[in-house]
């Protein structure tokens, strides 16, 4: 069923999804695709990351930190993507592809939470409209189905959890 609420004075905002935490090692070797990434300016970003494994560039000092013994066990760059910027990430994937690298893709589901928060309006006409307005809720939470009048709580916020598309890119390193 659709899980849907609409009106006029409700906002909405979409939390990432909570990730467990990081090494620096695996910070510096996660690039996330965001839908609003130019596609250009994540294959380069990529292709430098990549260009930090050679041997070749180990001669510069920002690059000798890559050829240590805490990077040399590392095997491939993740590139992660969720929602609608799944074609993006798939695309980078293929284009490297067609570099010569190796190229695994997982794919999986995470969970989000969105949070509905209702305005406050400063105009009492603006008020007696809102009163008036139905606000449009369609949600199945299970065998349950909630009411008007449970959407919003005391504070004017409601939390739901929904499951979103994800990839997951390997790009194995080429070591010279």
């Amino acid at each position: 069923m659709a899980k849907r609420i609409q009106g006029k004075n409700i906002r909405h905002t979409k939390h990432s999804p909570v990730q467990k935490l990081q090494n620096e090692t695996e910070f510096n070797l996660t690039i996330l695709i965001k839908s609003l990434t130019p596609f250009i300016s994540a294959l380069k970003r990529i292709q430098k990351q990549l260009n930090k494994f050679s041997k070749s560039a180990a001669t510069s000092t920002s690059s000798k930190k890559y050829q240590n013994d805490q990077y040399k066990k590392l095997q491939y760059i993740k590139v992660r993507g969720m929602g609608k910027c799944l074609e993006k990430t798939l695309k980078l994937a293929l284009k490297f592809q067609e570099l010569n690298y190796r190229v695994d893709i997982v794919t999986g589901s995470i969970e989000v939470i969105d949070e509905f928060e209702k305005l406050e309006n400063e105009d009492e006409e603006e008020d007696e409209e809102e009163e008036k307005m139905d606000v449009d809720v369609d949600v199945d939470v299970g065998k349950e189905t909630m009411q008007e009048d449970d959407v919003f709580d005391d504070e004017e916020r409601i939390y739901r959890k929904r499951m979103v598309s994800t990839v997951e890119v390997r790009i194995w390193l080429n070591r010279d």
